[in-house]
Formats: structure tokens, C-alpha cells, sequence
């Protein structure tokens, strides 16, 4: 079933995620991971009117109002709920426990009409991606709830009050709309069911509660278990716990008063999305909370990538959130590869994602990240942890060159869109090495190896001067030796042939890629291949925003003639830019780079990948944590620097 792409809100507990649209519905709901497993097709909530056949309307219905937003400085989500046309209101708070695999739906229920009447709240659920074969549904009579059941996932769906109806299977849907729910099958191998409960008799205006209960469990004792335990504690109690944990999280972390309401709550609500995509059972960081699981638009977005890993780790130790930063190198640790490198992407319990290609500069932004994380905390016992790593991915680095251009062999780019030997994988590749050096230099460690390590980063940087700087240009190129057609013969006649495997195989190569890209910023932010007083990043940076700027709009794209979405500027970019102004001590254009990019968050404070070249509306991924992760770096150096 297809789904919306965009996301208006998220709230978990770094192992549950749940995003929701702006109508109030749950769009998605990821455990045992923030990544996997997907859990439902579809949850449609709806209030119904008794005795009144197919009076139910889903909240999510155009004909209701809806408006939204995050209690401050929390993740729980308030969402009002207004169907003038029957006459009541919802007003609903989503929120995870932080320690119970629990969304709770806390709802308070209005009757607008002048008369009385009696309602009911209906669930319509369909768990996800289920084979009919093994698909299961049943009702626990005993507990009041229903349990959508495969493997080892049990996910129930209750309130505190008895239920008066459920069915199912049997077009589920259709009975839950026409309110006549006939449980004539307590269980079944049926994905979809629906149940309701009745509210009682509505005076005018007389607001009343109800809770409905979503949890997770592995087992069919532990989740009968949970549910108890939810209905026991009560609504009001998980609710007050989960408040009390997310204030205790912003106030654990670096304070922001800046006099600015745009930036500082702006920079709380960055710290939160942070925790989010933070998966506490592995410690794996996540790009964005998945949209496209069908692979409609793009290659999905829910994994882990140790480059924008770089930046977020970066964010998290400028924000006094260090805690997260050693787990995240702990996960890393833990899923190197034997060869010593790091694949394209993973999923968040480790396990290999999905790839299209090695993509190199993931083993030297690890790498890198270590020797920068180990700056902010100065703890040696956490270069001794990443030691053996260090030491494997540096290797696999060393051997990874191209004997005739010095530099690393082609790989994937950091857009992940062309093979080639790239200025920003090289910067990437000669940072891990230099960091590698260092790390051994700072644990005594100092021998032929890491010798060895830092003249090849000496090497590279030469290479990177040969081959990337153009003279007669004053600018350096994106990339050389790289494969702009894919899929057949390169576009250009001045190319060449190379292998591309031990076996063997070879594939046409265009000699040189002049495509303005913002990459380039990478030779000094955040690799600092070049300082950013060096003429041929002065020189570059100015051609970069000179072409890349969105006329309009605002804002820095990738590159030039990028068609991916429309081709729209991007959030990251746009701060990655301010990031090198802020190194040249340019604070004005720096700060009207973050005022932009503030200025992209959605209603809710969330920022997105893109923003609409046309409307300046936020655009496709909502949130993307690399662009929270920029946001809170250029907020930071900025007041470090004094001018905000």
C-alpha cells in the first residue's frame, strides 16, 4: 500500500519510531528497530456516532480540521482533531514511553453539538508486508486488546476501557466505517481487523478521555504482559513519564540562549530529532525516518551512512551530547568489515544495507570522526576501544590507490550517483589516514605502520593538487577518471579504460568531471586538506555559491544541473558553505545562510533534505538529520564566535 512520502511529525524512544502526517495519521511504526520492522499498511482511528449505521469518520478525513505541534521541549506530539459537520473535537497526544514499547494515542474527546449524544472511537489496523500464509490476528478476550502477530513480533492495540465490538478480516474496513463490527473469529490468518469501544453519553460540550495503545513485544506472553502493565500504569502516568524524560534530555545537554526564539527553538528541536534517529539498541545513527520504502522515488533513507555519521557526530559532541558519539563508534566497531573498510550503508542492528558500490569515502570519514570525537572527550581509553579498527581501516586505505593518479581507486561519490576518483572521497581518504597516524602517535603506538600512513596522506594531497587544481582556472574540479553514463558508453570522447575488479573486467572512464559541486568545500570542511585562507578554495567556494545558488529562493544546490527532486537547494549544503564562511571569519554571510536554513524548518521545527526551487517550501525528506546536524554545527561556531 502506498504511503505518504512526507512526514509532519516523529516521536519515539530510539527503539520505536512513529511518523505521523499533518491529518493525525500514523503513517508508520518501526520496531523492534528505528529502522525495522515496518509494522502497519495502515491504523485508521475514527469516532462514530451509536445507532447511526456509517456514521464513522476517520480523523484523518479532509472533512475534519486538523492543527499541530510538539509540546515544548518534548517529542510528544499534540494534534487537534475538529469535525464541525457531526459536532466534536479531538484533541490527541502521541508519544512513546522512553522505556515501554508503547505508543500511546492520549485523547480527549468534545461533544460541539448542542444535543446530546453518545460516541464511539473505532481502530481500523493492517499489519505490513505480511504473507497471507503467515499473517495472524486474534483477540485476547482476556486483556481487551488485539494482536497483530508474526515471528516474533506481537503488536497490540488496546485501551483501558472494554471493548463493545471487533471483527476480523471480512473487510474489516468497510465494517468499521458502517459501525457493525461481527467477531464471529477470535483468531485467523488475516492481516487487517477493526475494534471499537464506546464513550458514553456526551453532554453539550462535555469532554471526555480516551487512550488507545499500540505496543511491541516479542513474544505472546510478553506482550499480554505489557499490555497489562500499560492498562495498570494508565495513560496519565506514561504520559507525565515521558514529558519529565524528554525536558530532562534538553536540560542534560549544551544550553542555547541566543534571544532568538527562530534559532533556540529551533536548536532543542534539532537535539530531539537527534535522539530519535539515534537507535539505543544498537547505537547506529539514521539519516532520516524511511518515506519510500517501495522504491518509488529513490533508494530509501533508512540506514546508517558513516558519512553523514561525520557531521552528526560532530553536532552531538558540539552539543554535550557525547554519550551518543561512543556508542555510535562502538556500533562502527562492530560492523568494519574483515578487509578493514565500511560499507555504503547499513541497517541500524548492524546488519549490511542494501549497496550500489563501495563508496570510500565512508572508511575515511570513520576514521576521521574517531580522532575528531576523541578531541572533544580526551579520553584514552576510547582510542584504545577503536585501536584494532583504526588500525584495519587504515590499511584497507593504504591499498586503496590507483598507482597512476595517487589517489583512491573509484568509488562511489559522496551523492552516490558516479563512480570515479573523487575530490571529496580523496579529502575523506587522507583525513582517515592523518587521523589514523595521530590516534597512534597519541597512544604510543608509533611504528612503520602509521609512518606510512601519514606519508601516503602526504602523497594523496599531492595527488589531490595534480590532479583536482586547475591553474589556468583557479579551481579545483569535482572529480577525474569517473564514469558520468552509468549504465553504457561514456558521453565523452576523451576517456579512458580501466578495470574495475580483480577479475578483471574493464569499463570506459571520462578523464576529467568539471560539474560544479558543493563538495569541493569538503578539501577544508570538514577534512582541512586546505585552510580555508588557501586562495584555491577562495576561488572555489565563490565559483560554488556563484553557480549554485538558487535564483529565488535562496540556497546552495549540490551541483550543477542536479535533477534529482526537481533539482531543489538543499539545507545541508546551504550550511555547509556557511560553515566555510564561518572559518574565513565571514560571520554576516554565515549567519544569512543559517537564518535561511532556519527559516526552511517546517511548522513543527523539523527541517528538511530539500526546498522547493519554486515555493520555498520544505521539500521531500522531513527530517533529515543531516541537516539538523549542520544546523546545530553553524549555530554553535557562531556563538563560540561571539556574534550571536
Amino acid at each position: 500500500m502506498q504511503k505518504s512520502y512526507y512526514n509532519n511529525a516523529i516521536t519515539g524512544n530510539s527503539a520505536m519510531l512513529a511518523t505521523f502526517s499533518d491529518r493525525a495519521e500514523l503513517l508508520r511504526l518501526f520496531w523492534p528497530n528505528i529502522d525495522f520492522i515496518q509494522q502497519f499498511d495502515k491504523l485508521l482511528c475514527g469516532i462514530y456516532i451509536k445507532n447511526i449505521n456509517g456514521s464513522t469518520v476517520w480523523l484523518n478525513d479532509h472533512r475534519c480540521d486538523h492543527s499541530q505541534e510538539y509540546l515544548p521541549d518534548t517529542n510528544i506530539i499534540k494534534s487537534t482533531v475538529t469535525n464541525y459537520f457531526d459536532g466534536y473535537r479531538a484533541v490527541i497526544y502521541d508519544f512513546v514511553h522512553p522505556d515501554k514499547d508503547v505508543l500511546v494515542r492520549k485523547c480527549e474527546i468534545e461533544n460541539l453539538s448542542n444535543e446530546p449524544r453518545e460516541l464511539g472511537f473505532v481502530v481500523f489496523s493492517a499489519s505490513a508486508d505480511a504473507n497471507p500464509d503467515v499473517a495472524g490476528v486474534m483477540f485476547d478476550f482476556k486483556n481487551e486488546a488485539l494482536l497483530h502477530y508474526r515471528s516474533n513480533n506481537y503488536i497490540s492495540v488496546y485501551s483501558d476501557i472494554p471493548v463493545c465490538g471487533f471483527q476480523l478480516g471480512n473487510n474489516a474496513n468497510d465494517a468499521a466505517v458502517s459501525t457493525y463490527l461481527f467477531g464471529k473469529d477470535h483468531i485467523g490468518m488475516m492481516k487487517d481487523a477493526a475494534v471499537c469501544w464506546e464513550l458514553g453519553s456526551f453532554t453539550k460540550n462535555q469532554v471526555k478521555a480516551f487512550n488507545l495503545f499500540i505496543s511491541a513485544a516479542y513474544s505472546l506472553k510478553e506482550g499480554k504482559a505489557l499490555v497489562r502493565d500499560c492498562k495498570n500504569l494508565g495513560a496519565a502516568q506514561l504520559f507525565s513519564a515521558a514529558q519529565k524524560y524528554w525536558r530532562e534530555y534538553i536540560n542534560g545537554a549544551r544550553q542555547v540562549n541566543t534571544g532568538n526564539g527562530l534559532l533556540d527553538d529551533l536548536y532543542k528541536r534539532s537535539l530531539l530529532v537527534f535522539k530519535l534517529m539515534h537507535d539505543k539498541k544498537s547505537g547506529g545513527l539514521m539519516a532520516a525516518p524511511e518515506l519510500d520504502e517501495y522504491f518509488t522515488k529513490c533508494g530509501r533513507y533508512a540506514y546508517c551512512w558513516g558519512r553523514d555519521a561525520a557531521f552528526i557526530t560532530e553536532a552531538l559532541d558540539k552539543a554535550g551530547l557525547n554519550v551518543f558519539v561512543d556508542k555510535f563508534y562502538n556500533w562502527a566497531v562492530a560492523v568494519q568489515d574483515e578487509d578493514g573498510s565500511w560499507h555504503q550503508r547499513y541497517h541500524m542492528d548492524g546488519n549490511l544495507g542494501p549497496c550500489w558500490g563501495l563508496q570510500i569515502d565512508e572508511t575515511g570519514t570513520i576514521l576521521w570522526g574517531m580522532l575528531n570525537h576523541y578531541n572533544y572527550i580526551k579520553k584514552a581509553e576510547f582510542l584504545h576501544q577503536v585501536w584494532d579498527s583504526v588500525k584495519a581501516g587504515a590499511e584497507f586505505l593504504k591499498q586503496f590507490l590507483d598507482t597512476d593518479t595517487g589517489l583512491p581507486k573509484p568509488s562511489f561519490d559522496l551523492w552516490e550517483e558516479r563512480l570515479g576518483e573523487h575530490a571529496y572521497s580523496s579529502a575523506a581518504v587522507l583525513a582517515g589516514l592523518e587521523a589514523a597516524a595521530e590516534i597512534a602517535r597519541i597512544l604510543g603506538k608509533e611504528d612503520e605502520n602509521s609512518q606510512s600512513w601519514k606519508k601516503t596522506a602526504n602523497n594523496i594531497k599531492q595527488s589531490i593538487i595534480n590532479c583536482f587544481w586547475k591553474e589556468d582556472f583557479n579551481r579545483f574540479i569535482r572529480s577525474v577518471r569517473v564514469k558520468l553514463n552509468g549504465y553504457g558508453e561514456e558521453p565523452s570522447q576523451n576517456s579512458v579504460q580501466l578495470e574495475v575488479n580483480v577479475k578483471g573486467y574493464v569499463r570506459d572512464f571520462t578523464l576529467e568531471d568539471w560539474i560544479v559541486d558543493v563538495s569541493l568545500v569538503g578539501l577544508c570542511v570538514p577534512f582541512e586538506v586546505f585552510s580555508a585562507d588557501d586562495e584555491g578554495m577562495k576561488n572555489t567556494v565563490e565559483l560554488v555559491e556563484q553557480t549554485l545558488t538558487s535564483h529565488g529562493t535562496g540556497g546552495i544546490k549540490r551541483y550543477e544541473n542536479d535533477s534529482y527532486i526537481g533539482g531543489n537547494p538543499w539545507v545541508l549544503t546551504t550550511l555547509w558553505v556557511a560553515l566555510y564562511h564561518v572559518k574565513t571569519g565571514n560571520y554576516g554571510r554565515a549567519k544569512e545562510y543559517l537564518f535561511w536554513a532556519a527559516n526552511c524548518k517546517t511548522e513543527l521545527g523539523l527541517l528538511p533534505e530539500q526546498v522547493n526551487k519554486e515555493t520555498g517550501r520544505p521539500e521531500w525528506v522531513i527530517p533529515l538529520t543531516w541537516s539538523h546536524a549542520m544546523f546545530v554545527q553553524v549555530l554553535l561556531e557562531l556563538i563560540d564566535a561571539g556574534v550571536l
